[in-house]
């Protein structure tokens, strides 16, 4: 019987656990905090930091794990298998209709969507970074059922014969430079989600990205572009104000017009033909696809529509952590913006961020371990600048400062982990605060 050790129990370790327990395996546990509370009745033994590591089969490590702990690189060293909760699943399963979907940003919106497509048609579990976790459903999921996974670069790093059946990628700019290293590391966790497909496994990437446009593939490869002109190529596209998508034998479906989208901006336009060509390719109905759409109102956290209190719209888009994922939101919201942001520090460049925001932005309150940062990179662009302490007042003086028309955007470009778990507390806190306005 192997012996498998659980590093990190949190949410991912938890579900490790829950599913290990169901198969045969000596089952350790590791975290740091040593936090082993669990309402299951599992038996596992406590990995401390000083035993031996080489009793050790394999490694299932928890996605919020830096890569360079002392007891993962002793493991490396001693060439012991580390895997995330995906690879693991992956190995678990009987499921043979696996859709991952990752990048930089989007990758929430459009795994949502794709869910809510597929559900339409058969059982669909939509796991990942949202909703349950994979190694929750994974031994649940019949061989014919949809898991449709939102992929962090954190799980893919630690993949290794992941296989979905179709992959996309949104777009790769740059994040978690404080994580990986580098871009290139980064790019290159990313890229681990088509690595092992075949020839009858489709890859569908964003034809405006260089990043992706220039990845080379055999000729056998099954590989689909999304568009938001006709570029020739097979993958879903926008065409003077129309959605259409282009076949592998070049025939060509219309899908539907463009002002029928409910959610704001051409990035959300690129996930939904991100969306589109996942669901084509997988012989989706046209009309089980348009009315998924014109049904979609967005995801919490992602550009949310929070309320509109004396003129003044809210905007929650705590997902916002990142620049790049900001300067989509920016783009995405009418002039006069009063914008919060800032947060954890992950060694990201907002120069470019700032730079698309400087005409819309009228005030801009930041907080958070970014803050001074931002401020001594937006004082020369011209930006009215006020620090804060926290949310709470950030909120208080958005609401002393908006005017009728303005609009209120929280869009952090940052992480949360400075002052919240996570960007869904993050967003959540938001909410609470902006509902209680004007009480």
């Amino acid at each position: 019987m192997e012996n498998v050790l659980v590093f990190g129990f949190g949410v991912t370790g938890k579900s490790a656990l829950k599913a290990l327990d169901k198969l045969d395996y000596n089952i350790y546990i590791y975290d740091q905090n040593e936090n082993y509370n669990d309402d299951a009745d599992i038996d596992f033994k406590i990995f401390k930091e000083n035993d031996d590591i080489e009793k050790i089969d394999f490694i299932i490590k928890s996605p919020g794990i830096n890569p360079d702990n002392k007891i993962l690189n002793n493991a490396r060293e001693k060439e012991i298998k580390i895997v995330s909760d995906i690879e693991f699943a992956y190995k678990i399963t009987k499921c043979e209709n696996i859709i991952a979907i990752t990048g930089t940003n989007g990758k929430t919106t459009t795994t949502t969507l794709v869910a809510e497509i597929l559900k339409k048609v058969k059982t669909t579990y939509c796991v990942g970074n949202i909703g349950k976790g994979i190694l929750d459903i994974a031994l649940e999921a019949e061989s014919d059922d949809y898991i449709v996974i939102e992929a962090s670069s954190f799980q893919l790093e630690d993949t290794v014969d992941f296989r979905p059946n179709v992959s996309a990628i949104t777009n790769v700019t740059s994040d978690h430079l404080d994580w990986h290293g580098n871009v290139e590391n980064y790019r290159n966790a990313k890229f681990n989600i088509f690595k092992n497909q075949k020839d009858k496994d489709i890859t569908i990437l964003n034809y405006n990205d260089k990043n992706l446009l220039k990845l080379e593939f055999n000729s056998d490869r099954k590989v689909l572009y999304f568009a938001t002109k006709d570029v020739n190529k097979a993958g879903a596209f926008l065409e003077n104000g129309k959605i259409y998508f282009r076949h592998l034998d070049d025939k060509i479906d219309f899908i539907m017009d463009r002002s029928e989208i409910r959610i704001p901006g051409m990035h959300n336009v690129e996930n939904i033909l991100t969306a589109i060509s996942i669901a084509m390719s997988l012989n989706i109905e046209i009309e089980i696809i348009k009315d998924s759409i014109l049904n979609f109102l967005g995801v919490e956290n992602r550009i949310e529509f929070v309320r509109e209190l004396n003129g003044v719209k809210y905007y929650n888009d705590s997902k916002g952590t990142n620049p790049d994922s900001t300067i989509m939101a920016i783009k995405a919201m009418d002039e006069n913006l009063i914008l919060i942001a800032g947060g954890y520090d992950k060694k990201a460049d907002f120069k470019k961020m700032l730079e698309t925001g400087k005409d819309k932005v009228k005030h801009l309150i930041l907080l958070g371990e970014t803050a001074e940062q931002l401020e001594k990179e937006s004082k020369p662009m011209g930006y009215d600048i006020y620090i804060v302490k926290d949310l709470n007042r950030a909120i208080d003086l958005a609401y002393s400062l908006a005017k009728d028309k303005d609009t209120v955007l929280l869009s952090p470009a940052c992480a949360s982990w400075d002052m919240y778990p996570s960007y869904e507390k993050r967003g959540e806190h938001f909410r609470e605060l902006v509902s209680n306005l004007g009480d």
